[in-house]
């Protein structure tokens, strides 16, 4: 496997914030929202985006282990 380069990295970067900006934002809606069903729509929402953040970091993480630790 090639090691990413600074711009993947940055990129990666950016989508793990709008990942973990999207699922605060949405948990937020989710407390704000009086609707059971808009709710949980919400909630599926903040869940989905939960799950895309932590599958992104764990696939940053490996590439990390196989390149022995090194970013470049």
């Amino acid at each position: 496997m090639q090691n990413l380069s600074t711009k993947e990295l940055n990129y990666i970067k950016d989508v793990l914030s709008w990942e973990l900006l999207s699922a605060k934002k949405n948990f937020q809606y989710a407390h704000q929202e009086s609707d059971s069903k808009d709710q949980k729509i919400f909630f599926d929402t903040a869940n989905m985006h939960q799950q895309n953040y932590l599958s992104l970091l764990n696939y940053v993480e490996q590439i990390v282990i196989r390149q022995g630790g090194q970013m470049h």
